[in-house]
């Protein structure tokens, strides 16, 4: 089996997991107020700003270098949106807890297993231009946004998404792995879910 084959076949349920939390049923439901959506805004930027990082240090490594695909950086995306939803101010709020969390996992994974990188960009990025895009139109909906506010779900330099991601996969199936590494990276995809589902449950308590 194709590591992007298992990848999807065994994060699934991990998956299903985050997108059945109240935070998403909210964005389908028509309950997203502009404080939660930029909220959430917030909590991603620091997740992209230590993953981004993390890609920009190790470009020059051997294996990861496929994964250094610029078009597909969101933090500056991100900027823009947050400088309009929550003005310049936002630069110093805290995201809930469950986002320092996770981009702490990241500067971990950094400096000690960076194989593990491809797991979050597989789950952030494929997400992103998938799901994301049906995401980008409830909010424009519930939000009364057009443009502004919505940066993240755009991706001006990929002109078609499904070319793309089957370029992406097709590079995730040529990942030469040593033993065991398949698994780590199917295990941290997992992680990566959990992680994305603990930022969207303290979203909706208000926790900090």
């Amino acid at each position: 089996m194709k590591l992007s084959e298992e990848l999807r076949e065994r994060t699934a349920e991990a998956h299903r997991g985050a997108e059945g939390s109240a935070f998403v049923a909210r964005f389908v439901r028509g309950g997203l107020d502009r404080d939660m959506f930029s909220r959430h805004m917030l909590a991603l930027h620091g997740v992209y700003a230590a993953l981004e990082d993390a890609f920009e240090r190790l470009k020059d490594e051997p294996r990861l270098g496929a994964f250094v695909l610029p078009q597909l950086w969101r933090r500056l995306a991100l900027e823009r949106d947050l400088d309009f939803l929550r003005g310049p101010h936002w630069r110093s709020e805290e995201p809930v807890a469950a986002a320092r969390a996770y981009a702490d996992r990241l500067r971990w994974i950094e400096e000690n297993q960076p194989i593990r990188l491809v797991s979050h960009s597989y789950v952030r990025y494929l997400g992103d231009l998938s799901g994301g895009q049906m995401l980008k139109g409830l909010a424009a909906r519930q939000l009364e946004l057009d443009g502004d506010g919505l940066r993240f779900y755009e991706f001006p330099a990929i002109h078609d998404p499904l070319v793309f991601k089957a370029e992406y996969r097709r590079r995730l199936d040529e990942l030469a792995l040593a033993y065991g590494e398949r698994d780590t990276i199917v295990e941290e995809a997992r992680t990566a879910f959990q992680l994305n589902a603990a930022i969207f449950d303290q979203l909706v308590t208000g926790a900090r």
